[in-house]
């Protein structure tokens, strides 16, 4: 099932995931254990050794699926469903670092660990998924130069332009981000990347023919481009050009 039909029908997956069969190495249930101890601890004592201990973790730890393994968050977005398995029961392993390249990347689904109707353990994006796929962490630090979401592109102000490469922007997620961006009625969706010096910085922002002129209001552009960050790891920057911007002549189909 396509992610936009997922979003649009909100149905549960009639076609499971499929694991891979390939040789490669084992979901450990050691680590699963770990991390059943680290959720024990009060999120007020979640210092750095704990933050690092999880990173270092989570990602091969053995989990079972959930019942239905997908489900869609209160975001709007599908996610994958791990559980803590039973004590002493049989179950399906699984695990981020293999789901990822499995089916996680190309179906554009992000990861829940232990979801319950008060709560949840834990809950990564697909943008998470695509950091651990590019940079092998989940959360990269963010450039220091602060960006709000709608930026204006000053007169004379020098900007490079791209294309995001493959190691930048994987192919399974440019077509992931084709599909949301089709379901939300851009009919033909084009993207470009643009590099320019902010405090002394140079920053990368990615964008989109998603126009301002297009929203009754800047909070409903920020909405529009903040679902699209979640298809993106966080420490990237997203820019809306307005119409008239010649830099807009530029952009190539995603």
């Amino acid at each position: 099932m396509a992610l936009f039909n997922l979003l649009k029908t909100k149905d549960k997956l009639t076609d499971a995931p499929v694991q891979s069969k390939t040789e490669r190495a084992e979901c450990d249930i050691t680590k699963t254990q770990v991390m059943v101890d680290l959720f024990q601890i009060p999120q007020e004592k979640r210092d750095e050794e704990w933050k690092q201990a999880f990173y270092d973790n989570v990602p091969s730890a053995s989990y079972s699926c959930g019942n239905p393994q997908i489900f869609t968050g209160p975001d709007g977005f599908p996610y994958f469903a791990l559980k803590t398995p039973e004590a002493n029961q049989p179950f399906e392993s699984f695990c981020i670092k293999n789901m990822k390249d499995d089916f996680l990347l190309e179906r554009g689904y992000g990861v829940t660990i232990n979801p319950k109707e008060n709560g949840v353990d834990w809950v990564f994006t697909y943008g998470d998924i695509v950091n651990l796929h590019l940079n092998n962490e989940f959360y990269t630090k963010k450039n220091s130069a602060e960006l709000e979401n709608v930026e204006i592109i000053k007169a004379g102000e020098k900007v490079l332009l791209a294309q995001p490469s493959e190691k930048y922007l994987p192919k399974q997620t440019r077509e992931v981000l084709k599909s949301f961006l089709q379901h939300i009625g851009i009919t033909q969706p084009k993207i470009m990347m643009l590099c320019r010096t902010i405090q002394a910085t140079v920053i990368q922002e990615l964008a989109f023919n998603i126009f301002p002129e297009d929203f009754p209001s800047v909070e409903q552009l920020n909405h529009r481009l903040q679902q699209i960050s979640w298809f993106l790891p966080g420490h990237y920057s997203i820019v809306a050009l307005e119409k008239k911007s010649t830099l807009i002549n530029n952009f190539m189909d995603l």
